[in-house]
């Protein structure tokens, strides 16, 4: 089954110089969204939430994702996916949030 036609996905990949644990305490503290830790035999430890009308975030650290060979704890990257109308406050609220711990090179994939 495919996603509804107006459900768009989108992502970015950032640096961090802040842990996960960090990253998940500095997003709550921050608001307006509740953050919590996930588990991966792939991704490792990441960041996912459902901020409103069945938005998805979740942040990956690319140092943990099993499969590779990154050594540099700075690299992230984040997926997104909304209903179209509600793309811009999540993406407005995100890159708050990316403000907030400091973010470098943001790029939008």
């Amino acid at each position: 089954m495919s996603p509804p036609p107006d459900r768009q996905f989108w992502g970015y990949d950032f640096r961090c110089r802040e842990t996960v644990d960090a990253m998940l305490a500095a997003f709550n503290a921050a608001g307006p969204w509740q953050w919590t830790l996930g588990d991966s035999d792939v991704y490792g430890f990441y960041l996912k939430c459902r901020p409103e009308g069945g938005a998805e975030v979740r942040v990956f650290q690319a140092a943990q994702f099993r499969t590779g060979d990154v050594a540099d704890r700075t690299e992230f990257w984040a997926e997104l996916g909304s209903d179209a109308a509600l793309r811009p406050e999540i993406e407005r609220q995100f890159r708050k949030l990316l403000d907030n711990v400091k973010a470098t090179d943001v790029i939008e994939d």
